[in-house]
């Protein structure tokens, strides 16, 4: 039986605006947040676990990428 996942969808703008409340409702609910621009989904936002579990299914690993220098 497949699991059902709680997805909310919400403009890039919207998510911005309370991006405290989307980073809430993944860490504490296991609940997505799907981005959209111009109607189009683009982005989303998942707790930490279930990205984990995500690469750990796929067989990727994750690779820390350096911080680019702040530009002026």
């Amino acid at each position: 039986m497949t699991a059902l996942k709680k997805e909310h969808q919400e403009k890039i703008a919207d998510v911005r605006n309370a991006l405290a409340d989307a980073i809430e409702r993944a860490r504490y609910y296991d609940e997505t947040t799907v981005m959209t621009s111009r109607g189009k989904r683009v982005a989303v936002l998942v707790g930490m676990d279930f990205y984990e579990r995500a690469l750990e299914a796929l067989g990727e690993e994750r690779v820390l990428v350096p911080k680019l220098p702040a530009s002026d």
